[in-house]
């Protein structure tokens, strides 16, 4: 069995090393996601969340450091001293199925969705949903100058925090207005000032999470800012 083993890893050295260089990207790729939202954190719950995120990436990325440090070692060093060793040839011949190599999957955590209200058929605006999350002002496509007034409804069951965010659309880096904890139901949330932005299209953001640390899906909604 072990002769087995050091022989799949030392005739399929290259697709392991790709397959772990594959895996490595991935888990940088959250790692790095991971960080930026610790640095964009604002509420005790919300770093939690975060540090959480990154300890797991960066688990994940030793764990792919060491696999790839025993491959080398056994295509390396172990399986060349096996061929020195003088073995007397068999009259049978082993014949072995080619193992099949699976990517082990990414679990991606998908938030409980509130209720069943009107999402429509835009999906940056699934994590709408009248009387539960949703924007009140400004609404979708408005345009906006200068000091704009944010209106919303955030009221789901044991509220953790929300916060609220822009983009210019197309970017997939958020920035952070501001936060809060308390429920809302079509009450202002704060001011977004826009006087520093470039004229156009930006996207507007709602964040809530539960006191279980559990994060809804976002609402988004597209406005223009057109300042003189």
């Amino acid at each position: 069995m072990q002769e087995d083993l050091i022989g799949f890893l030392e005739q399929y050295e290259g697709w392991i090393y790709l397959v772990l260089g594959l895996a490595a990207v991935v888990g940088l790729r959250r790692l790095l996601q991971g960080w930026r939202e610790l640095r964009a954190a604002m509420f005790g719950l919300e770093k939690e969340i975060a540090q959480r995120k990154l300890v797991v990436s960066l688990t994940g990325l030793i764990l792919l450091v060491l696999m790839v440090v025993g491959e080398f070692v056994v295509a390396s060093f172990v399986a060349p001293s096996r061929l020195n060793t003088a073995v007397l040839p068999t009259a049978t011949l082993d014949v072995l199925a080619t193992p099949t190599v699976t990517l082990p999957a990414v679990v991606r955590t998908t938030p409980t969705a509130i209720g069943q209200g009107a999402q429509g058929s835009d999906p940056e605006a699934e994590g709408c949903t009248p009387g539960v999350i949703e924007w009140i002002s400004p609404q979708p496509d408005e345009s906006v100058s200068g000091s704009v007034m944010l209106k919303a409804t955030i009221n789901v069951p044991n509220l953790g925090f929300f916060k609220y965010e822009y983009n210019l659309a197309g970017e997939e880096t958020w920035v952070t207005i501001a936060a809060g904890n308390e429920p809302k139901v079509e009450g202002e949330i704060g001011i977004w000032n826009t006087a520093q932005l470039i004229s156009g299209d930006y996207q507007l953001r709602l964040v809530v999470a539960d006191n279980a640390n559990e994060l809804f899906p976002a609402c988004i909604v597209k406005v223009r800012v057109a300042n003189p």
